[in-house]
């Protein structure tokens, strides 16, 4: 693929050097989510080398496509029929010395084309992508959602429509067709692209790139040299293939299946003032993939089918509660997590798992469960009812995900023998520190001259606390001045903390100790940075617990069990004190766990099974059960 990568680069300056003033705001026009264009307020000339290297790789694809159908003369005929907004086809490779290049690097074939497609947006600056919130879906996982509806696909008629609501490159699309082509005729199946298939995106590369690969997928699927040919005299427009702002713009149409990867960013609270129609499920400062997950559910038809490919947050994330309670009305059809993301999606941040949801009335439907690793291997499978699936209200309608089905049902007697702090007479709660240091630059020092400390998330680990003193970051500081604006952020004496950044990947989440007592012999106060959550009274923040209330949740925290509860039920990066206080925490045994956590504090982890087991028997749990924790 190198050689091609080199034409393509070589034409894409061709491309910049004649691309029409301002062209990238008609090219970018519908990708904000607000009428501010903020896209244009990256690099300007990073955004049009990548509109140079998007509008030379769909010449290059139009042009290997027009070989495959032996009209390369007339590639741009193809492309016009495309391109109904003419944002590729004002442009034609001239060069001679650029056409024989391309003729004698080994036109690829169907399969070649298709992959060089889905494999362009390496060739993409990781800055734009990331901006757009585009994080392409392999292969391997697109069949895979195709295949769980492939008893629906069977069963469309001429009035069911099927839509990808963020088409990316068409992967879904393409998979459908594939699918369906395993019992349709090829003529049937063209009518069906062209009249029910529809897929919309605010990229006008991705469209063209969708269209591309759908023509190349039908003419690959043809069955003869007649009906290639014949292919090839009448290529289909692709009309329902749209360039489109699917959360912004109109849609009158109802779909029986919803398949897609949309894209993962948050929406500011200008963008959100500029979008009608989703006020029931915004909440705080939503992720727009929760808006594609709504403008789904409201397109569904009764007994519809919608399959996405979301963050994990969507599991217990605060800002998402509103949607998982809309959701409470549809069927959970299946959720596959997705045990390790770095093998599947390329510089996706986000921990992902995929949704099946289904319009139809829930009763007492199962859910179907699926663990994969990053090589698309299933860990474990099994289905379990809605009731344990999905909380209740109190708990914001988070959703439940083990790896083991036994599992839920020590879940269940550990929320039957726990109290979460959120009840009305719980004396505790956790809160997250209120000292954000990068808004407090003016007050940050390098020492503690006329300055108090600043407690970081990365001073916590588990049962140690460490403060450090010099940070790698050099705008950060470990100190601060105290001001009439930084004075109401003072605290003072022995805290339990819990870091609010963890790796979702990793076993134990909750890191928590307490303040050493050598910190607090040379500091009579500090500062909580936000990224620090901290154990408090509920009659008010600055007072102090006692010594056997810290110890008995420190003990806690750093169990087995409790870390499994989270697990379970989060799917965050962050560890917010609404999660913290969602807990089951055991009444039972408060004396011994604080007392034996006294005695072993700083060997605690060498003493770790026998912590398990205090905890384990505060919520009566069996020996097997408490096996079951341990060897987790």
């Amino acid at each position: 693929m190198q050689p091609i990568k080199d034409i393509i680069l070589s034409i894409s300056e061709d491309v910049v050097r004649n691309l029409p003033h301002s062209f990238e705001k008609i090219y970018y026009g519908k990708m904000d989510y607000s009428n501010k264009n903020t896209i244009l307020d990256s690099d300007n000339k990073l955004l049009r080398k990548t509109i140079g290297f998007e509008i030379a790789f769909i010449h290059v694809i139009a042009y290997f496509l027009a070989y495959g159908m032996n009209r390369s003369q007339e590639y741009m005929h193809i492309l016009s029929i495309l391109d109904i907004n003419k944002l590729f086809s004002w442009y034609k490779i001239e060069d001679n010395i650029m056409l024989l290049q391309l003729n004698d690097c080994n036109i690829p074939t169907e399969k070649e084309i298709y992959e060089l497609i889905n494999e362009h947006d390496r060739f993409i600056d990781k800055d734009v992508k990331k901006k757009l919130g585009q994080f392409y879906t392999p292969t391997g996982i697109a069949k895979k959602m195709v295949f769980e509806v492939r008893n629906e696909l069977k069963t469309l008629s001429e009035q069911d429509l099927v839509v990808d609501p963020a088409c990316g490159t068409g992967v879904f699309v393409v998979e459908i067709i594939k699918q369906m082509s395993a019992f349709l005729s090829f003529n049937k199946l063209i009518k069906f692209v062209e009249s029910n298939m529809f897929a919309y995106d605010v990229n006008p590369f991705s469209v063209i790139a969708t269209k591309l690969n759908v023509l190349n997928t039908l003419l690959e699927i043809a069955p003869d040299v007649v009906n290639k040919n014949k292919f090839s005299l009448g290529i289909p427009m692709l009309n329902n293939i749209k360039w489109k702002n699917t959360i912004v713009d109109k849609e009158e149409n109802f779909f029986s299946i919803i398949l897609g990867n949309p894209p993962y960013f948050k929406l500011d609270s200008t963008a959100l003032k500029d979008i009608d129609g989703y006020d029931t499920i915004i909440y705080g400062q939503p992720n727009i993939y929760s808006l594609f997950m709504h403008w789904g559910i409201s397109h569904l038809c009764t007994n519809g089918i919608m399959s996405f490919i979301v963050p994990q947050s969507i599991r217990s994330g605060l800002y998402f509660k509103n949607l998982r309670e809309e959701m409470k009305g549809l069927r959970i059809k299946s959720i596959f997590h997705i045990d390790s993301r770095q093998n599947l999606f390329d510089r996706a941040e986000q921990a992902v798992l995929i949704i099946c949801l289904q319009n139809k009335p829930v009763r007492n439907t199962k859910t179907k469960i699926q663990f994969i690793n990053g090589n698309q291997k299933v860990l474990s499978e099994f289905s379990i009812s809605r009731s344990k699936l999905m909380m209740d209200r109190d708990n914001n309608y988070m959703f439940i995900i083990n790896k083991k089905y036994e599992m839920y049902d020590i879940l269940e007697k550990v929320y039957n023998n726990g109290t979460m702090l959120t009840v009305n007479d719980s004396l505790v709660k956790f809160s997250n520190g209120l000292f954000v240091w990068n808004q407090h630059k003016e007050s940050l020092a390098d020492s503690s001259d006329e300055a108090i400390p600043i407690v970081y998330g990365g001073d916590i680990q588990p049962v140690n606390f460490h403060f450090i003193t010099s940070w790698a970051n050099g705008e950060r500081k470990a100190f601060a001045k105290i001001t009439d604006k930084t004075r109401p952020y003072i605290l003072s004496g022995k805290r339990l903390l819990v870091q609010r950044t963890t790796n979702f990947e990793k076993d134990i989440r909750l890191k928590a100790c307490l303040i050493s007592d050598d910190f607090l012999k040379n500091y009579d106060s500090y500062f909580l940075e936000n990224h620090v959550n901290f154990l408090c009274c509920n009659s008010g923040k600055e007072e102090i617990l006692t010594d056997e209330l810290m110890y008995y949740y420190l003990g806690l925290l750093n169990s087995k069990l409790i870390n499994y509860i989270f697990i379970s039920k989060s799917g965050n990066t962050q560890v917010s004190a609404n999660e913290l206080n969602l807990l089951p925490f055991s009444k039972n045994n408060v004396k011994d766990i604080s007392a034996f956590v006294s005695k072993y504090l700083s060997e605690l982890k060498e003493h770790q099974e026998e912590l398990d087991k205090l905890v384990c028997e505060a919520y009566d749990l069996s020996v097997n059960e408490m096996n079951m924790i341990i060897d987790y």
